[in-house]
């Protein structure tokens, strides 16, 4: 017999009688969803990258879902090993170990299709995926600052139709965080000193801004009067002057909940060519000079309003505490 002979027209059509069949059915129909399927519990153990690496999480999504579509639930994990990956330093401010979080979430589904996205209530987290022919969830999993940055896809199996817990209790909006400042004052007491600092003022009473530089000032702060941690505020009075112009004002103030920055405001009546001024600036312990340095910020108006003082200087704590 003789080798038969296939043309360029038939080799195209053998090729597509191989491969269409394989194209016909490569795409799964969507998924028909309804308000039960996607009401439960899924969980599963899954990878999870942060800045500090890859760790592994198991992992349960609690959901509730009504005739629209809507959903409400709750997201709990925990770290499945003993490494310490999740650093939740964005979050609280120190480099603390984070190995399980619990928070409420919402978001929406087309019941059409299965499809599905989810957004934490109180951090920035998202996820976004499909409700599966076999009832498990396929997600994927972002969150970005201010949060821990973290990224994952996951699968979780459904483990539970019936809700371990009341829809209403998933819907209700959380608790509000009482935040307590546990804050810490510096004892502010007793008199503080400059060295010789120079003021720049703006005067305006012609007309025109006229830049004028006072030299040689200094002053005394004398804080009168503290109250405790509860407050953090103060009140005083300071003598400043350079022979040629000055006078003693009164101020009030407090620290803020930091411990260390603060604010003032002189009282309005001060001397003739003085000015009411705000003041800020923060009060620090200088371990090498075994004293306490208050930096302070002036901005001030005068009396009629025609000008203006700025200056920056420090004031050393006449007596030396430690921290």
């Amino acid at each position: 017999p003789q080798p038969t002979t296939i043309s360029a027209g038939n080799r195209h059509q053998m090729l597509f009688a191989i491969v269409a069949p394989i194209v016909a059915f490569s795409s799964a129909p969507p998924v028909q969803a309804s308000a039960a399927a996607l009401t439960g519990v899924w969980a599963g153990r899954h990878a999870v990258v942060n800045v500090n690496g890859l760790v592994t999480v198991d992992k349960t999504i609690t959901l509730t879902c009504d005739n629209n579509g809507a959903l409400h639930g709750l997201v709990g994990w925990l770290s499945s090993g003993d490494d310490d990956q999740f650093i939740n330093a964005d979050d609280l401010g120190t480099d603390t170990i984070v190995r399980e979080h619990e928070e409420k979430v919402l978001g929406m589904a087309d019941l059409a299709t299965g499809e599905l996205v989810l957004v934490e209530r109180q951090e920035t987290g998202q996820y976004t995926g499909q409700l599966l022919p076999d009832g498990s969830l396929h997600l994927k999993f972002a969150q970005s600052p201010p949060s821990n940055p973290v990224a994952s896809v996951f699968t979780l199996q459904k483990t539970a139709s019936a809700l371990p817990v009341d829809p209403a209790e998933l819907i209700a909006n959380p608790e509000p965080t009482l935040v307590v400042v546990n804050r810490t004052c510096p004892d502010l007491s007793g008199s503080w000193v400059s060295p010789e600092y120079v003021a720049h003022k703006l005067d305006t009473a012609s007309g025109k801004g006229v830049h004028i530089e006072m030299p040689g000032l200094s002053m005394t702060l004398t804080i009168t009067m503290q109250t405790d941690a509860s407050d953090c505020s103060f009140h005083g009075e300071h003598t400043w002057g350079n022979g040629a112009s000055g006078g003693t004002e009164y101020l009030v103030g407090v620290v803020h909940d930091d411990g260390e920055s603060y604010t003032m405001a002189e009282i309005p009546e001060h001397p003739e060519d003085g000015s009411t001024g705000i003041i800020t600036g923060t009060v620090v312990f200088d371990g090498g000079k075994e004293e306490w340095v208050m930096h302070w910020h002036y901005v001030g108006i005068s009396r009629t309003g025609s000008n203006g003082v700025v200056f920056d200087t420090d004031l050393t704590q006449l007596k030396s505490l430690g921290p």
